[in-house]
């Protein structure tokens, strides 16, 4: 008797295209520029935090925490959105969560009622349009354009927006293109989801890593519960794998959160929560070290590109950039397979971040300069030998 199918959606949802390089990137001469992952180790003294936790001899540190995760912890946050962010937020306000990724999906399962619209960049992060329909949500992409360093117009946002909309997603600084949206934006777009009711999703997930301009959070200027704001500690402090996180939001929905969070995951590890506590506590030098190790690859990425003819904009954050390979004209699937195949260099297909991305490829940053220059020296031979005349 064949078995009865499972959920419909599941079932027919595509791939990540960037899963599906890294399955087929295997072989040990392939440079890896197609991976969103920080290629430090993880500062000393956050290991040793989520080391002394695991050993403690008591092991008060390896059982269930509360669903909203470590007071002490949660205290931290607060403190250093404070600090750094310029929001006001209560200890309840702060639900601490196993990675940014489940911080999107549980925001969205909290916010999302059948037929809501949510508005997503594109390019933009894939999470969010593969997320937005397992809530009953409608995917409304707004456009963002090279020639503006993919920073988003606050009319092509509004001219989008219909009695359905429910949610606008912000992400500066942004994955894939590396833009960061300038305090103007954000604070139009507060007045736009003043004037619509609407509820604005931010991830900022890359807050620190910034190389020209400064990090805008948009909750700085709610004051009446409209954001949820999403941060992780994987990039800042390269804990990808620690898996740990947090969305900030007004008392309501951070109720909501919790009931959610104690049926989904219960809590976030509770080792990497006193890791976590450890890389809020201390000085952020670690920080600065990695974003200037960042900054000096873009530098070097930028330069190549110039010196092929092939430049076309500045990512100003994150450790990402998109290359343009309309002039191949290839598709950016097509494109990313022949070049781990001819040129054994990984890269992400713009595809996977929405219609306008399909103009393109990601490049990751995260790697050493030597890989990453050898990758951008072949990237770009592979344009140019391709290209239509």
């Amino acid at each position: 008797m064949k078995l009865k199918p499972i959920n419909d959606f599941v079932r027919q949802m595509p791939r990540s295209g960037i899963r599906r390089i890294m399955d087929n990137a295997t072989a040990e001469d392939i440079l890896h520029l197609e991976v969103g992952q920080p290629n430090f180790r993880t500062p000393e003294h956050i290991i040793k935090a989520g080391c002394d936790a695991a050993t403690d001899e008591a092991g008060r540190y390896t059982r269930y925490t509360p669903n909203r995760g470590y007071f002490s912890l949660r205290e931290s946050i607060v403190e250093k959105l404070k600090r750094e962010n310029g929001i006001n937020a209560k200890v309840n306000n702060i639900l601490v969560t196993p990675g940014s990724s489940y911080g999107i999906a549980i925001s969205l399962s909290v916010l999302l009622n059948q037929g809501d619209e949510v508005l997503v960049p594109d390019p933009g992060y894939v999470n969010f349009p593969m997320l937005v329909p397992q809530y009953g949500g409608v995917v409304v992409r707004y456009p963002t354009a090279e020639s503006e360093e993919f920073k988003p117009n606050i009319n092509a946002i509004a001219d989008r927006v219909t009695p359905q909309t429910k949610v606008i997603v912000l992400n500066s600084p942004s994955n894939p293109t590396g833009a960061i949206y300038t305090e103007k934006f954000i604070k139009d777009l507060m007045n736009l989801a003043r004037k619509k009711n609407l509820y604005l999703l931010s991830d900022e997930t890359y807050e620190h890593i910034i190389f020209e301009g400064k990090h805008i959070s948009v909750g700085r200027f709610d004051t009446e519960g409209r954001v949820m704001s999403l941060f992780s500690f994987s990039k800042s402090y390269s804990m990808t794998g620690w898996r740990i996180g947090y969305v900030v939001a007004s008392d309501e929905i951070s109720e909501a959160l919790e009931k959610q969070q104690e049926f989904y995951a219960s809590c976030a590890p509770s080792i990497s929560q006193k890791a976590a506590e450890a890389a809020l506590k201390n000085p952020d030098s670690c920080i600065k070290e990695m974003v200037e190790a960042y900054r000096r690859r873009r530098d070097i990425v930028i330069d190549i590109l110039k010196k092929h003819e092939l430049f076309s904009y500045t990512p100003r954050g994150a450790f990402y950039i998109l290359i343009n390979i309309t002039d191949t004209g290839m598709d950016a699937d097509t494109f990313a397979d022949r070049l781990l195949d001819e040129q054994r260099v990984a890269v992400a297909p713009g595809t996977t971040f929405g219609e306008i991305g399909g103009k393109y490829i990601r490049v990751s940053m995260a790697v050493s300069e030597e890989a990453l220059t050898e990758g951008m020296e072949r990237i770009c031979s592979f344009i140019k030998s391709n290209t239509m005349t």
